[in-house]
């Protein structure tokens, strides 16, 4: 070829490059931007003229969407394993880290006063989980979801919920089969259904743990022959394991939406929940843990799990915890003066583990510390009970143990909370006072002290995936409910959970886990959803204060932007329990349908 030919086709190459640049750049608006950004960064005369240039074009890049997850073992507050995981997004064309996340490690299910050979499988299953979740999240998660914007936070809850009951399913399929397998081979096809030896009565058959007679519930009766009640074990939802990868890697997702976003965590919350970022919020209550006694603790107290102190609404967050913490160091100080250091050495929650026997030892010590600070109980500050009623019910006896040695059936539970609540006006909330189980007295309780306490559910309520299907009726209400974000428990879920409570009366308490990290999460949920209390354990260890500091440098951010409102009085709504049904004419009217008698009111 030629030297002219050859010219000749570079020219030509050259005249196609510039006209397909041509055709890309107006394809993408690129002149038309510049033109915009030219004539008016002169005007706007700006310092950084790169840096308002990056600011006016990032606005068109692509929304960033994920492109990595990576998940490795960590461990939290308690020294247990845990789950760090971290989100990478295509962030203009490059790969970055935007967020990790560090989960709880709690099992809710396993009550600190258990014995040492029932925690061990426990244990094992623990550390099972976490690696299999950081198995799935390098693996299936990953993959799945990829390319999807993080800022669509129901979508990407969806894919994650999703796989793990595919999972499930799997799961229990390949029991069916191997069970059916092992019948198969045993010729056990005859033997009698998971039902049938279910059914135990007085008149056969041995009576295993959780099987014997309730007083409250059935028995025998004088002149009769009555076949026992079964008071069975409170069902416990069997999760797969690494179910915990669906809490962690929720978590990560909003933490990451709000990076995108350039916004607040608890304003990304706020989005989810409304529909969009409020322009107010508030700050949360503080239910702060200063004693710790039930089931676990000396002495024979058990119907107390924590004593928490709670600072009237209107109070500043930083003036309110400046009070709890002189109130904290007054308990401790009286405990080092009577028993000497060790008095004050504290458990998970940061809380102090007196010996009590009665409970108006611990209500009395906080009021007269409150006292102490030149403040009013019950009006500066109140009080708040943990019950655990979970936790101290015999189901061999059928009753709840109050005290050791004191077992008493629902009816006197629900007589001895209301005179003492009497006598201690001071108290403001009861969280879990009786099981769900036992609702009609729940119902009675609330009858008598709803006016001015509430009564809030824990564990009387199903995790919010579950609790989101299920009707709320007239037989079980309460005054609020407790949250928190652990296990199966998505950031989609407990937004949805906290707007179908509140529709319902119910204020929301955030709580912390026994097992925390340094993670401040909580603390933008809590504001995010404008939860009524948080309860993060006491005003001590690390992973407690993160959580506090957290919410006072919220409040400092808000209260600059004049985007913070003071919390209102607190409002209760009265809980009658439902009518009882007319008996059918002629029918014998049985002593436990009977109403109980008189609940007396709080006064």
């Amino acid at each position: 070829m030629t030297s002219k030919g050859t010219n000749t086709q570079s020219a030509r190459d050259l005249y196609q490059a510039k006209q397909k640049a041509v055709e890309y750049y107006s394809q993408n608006g690129v002149p038309q931007k510049m033109e915009t950004i030219l004539n008016s960064m002169f005007l706007d005369n700006p310092d950084d003229v790169y840096g308002h240039l990056a600011n006016f074009f990032e606005k068109f890049a692509k929304v960033p969407t994920v492109s990595k997850i990576q998940a490795r073992q960590a461990y939290d507050s308690k020294g247990e394993p845990t789950i760090q995981t971290e989100i990478y997004c295509t962030v203009k064309n490059k790969e970055k880290l935007i967020s990790t996340s560090i989960s709880s490690t709690q099992n809710s299910h396993i009550p600190e006063h258990a014995r040492v050979e029932d925690k061990e499988p426990d244990e094992i299953e623990r550390h099972e989980s976490v690696k299999t979740a950081i198995r799935v999240l390098n693996t299936d998660l990953n993959n799945r979801l990829q390319g999807v914007d993080p800022t669509q936070q129901s979508q990407a809850d969806s894919i994650i919920t999703k796989l793990y009951d595919e999972l499930k399913a799997a799961d229990e399929e390949r029991q069916a089969i191997e069970a059916a397998e092992r019948a198969a081979a045993d010729g056990d096809e005859s033997s009698p259904s998971k039902d049938e030896t279910a059914s135990v009565t007085s008149g056969g058959g041995k009576k295993g743990k959780g099987s014997a007679k309730s007083p409250a519930q059935g028995g025998k009766k004088k002149g009769k022959s009555v076949t026992a009640v079964v008071i069975p074990e409170e069902p416990r939802e069997k999760m797969l394991t690494g179910a915990n990868a669906v809490c962690t890697l929720s978590q990560a997702i909003s933490l990451t939406a709000a990076y995108i976003q350039d916004i607040d965590l608890y304003e990304h919350i706020s989005s989810l929940k409304y529909g969009e970022v409020k322009n107010e919020f508030q700050i949360p209550l503080p239910m702060v843990t200063i004693l710790q006694s039930g089931r676990p603790a000396p002495g024979k107290l058990n119907c107390v799990k924590e004593f928490m102190v709670v600072p009237k609404p209107g109070m500043p967050l930083d003036q309110s915890l400046q009070y709890i913490h002189q109130i904290y160091k007054y308990v401790a100080n009286s405990f080092y003066t009577k028993s000497g250091v060790t008095a004050k050495l504290v458990n998970d929650l940061g809380a102090l583990c007196p010996t009590f026997d009665r409970p108006e030892q611990g209500l009395d010590l906080l009021q007269e510390a409150i006292t102490h600070l030149g403040l009013s109980p019950g009006d500066d500050f109140h009080i708040a009970l943990n019950c655990a009623s979970n936790e101290i019910f015999d189901y061999e006896k059928g009753k709840y143990e109050i005290m050791s040695g004191q077992p008493k059936v629902p009816e006197d539970v629900t007589e001895f909370w209301a005179e003492l609540l009497s006598r201690y006006p001071s108290v403001i909330a009861l969280i879990d006072p009786l099981r769900q189980q036992d609702q009609e007295h729940w119902m009675r309780l609330c009858e008598g002290i709803s006016d001015n306490t509430y009564v809030i559910g824990g564990h009387a309520y199903s995790r919010p995936g579950i609790l989101n299907n299920e009707e709320l009726t007239e037989d079980f209400k309460s005054s609020g409910i407790v949250l928190k974000m652990e296990q199966l428990n998505t950031v989609t879920d407990t937004v949805q959970c906290t707007k179908k409570m509140e529709e319902a009366g119910n204020v929301i308490v955030v709580a912390a886990c026994n097992g925390e990290s340094g993670s401040t999460f909580l603390s933008d949920l809590a504001v995010g959803l404008n939860a009524k209390f948080v309860k993060f354990g006491a005003p001590v260890r690390g992973e407690r204060i993160a959580l506090y500091n957290r919410l006072v440098q919220i409040e400092e951010q808000l209260k600059q932007q004049g985007k913070l409102v003071v919390q209102k009085e607190h409002l209760f709504a009265h809980i009658s329990p439902p009518p009882l049904p007319e008996p059918e004419e002629g029918a014998e009217v049985e002593e436990d349908s009977v109403p109980a008698k008189n609940v007396p009111k709080k006064k």
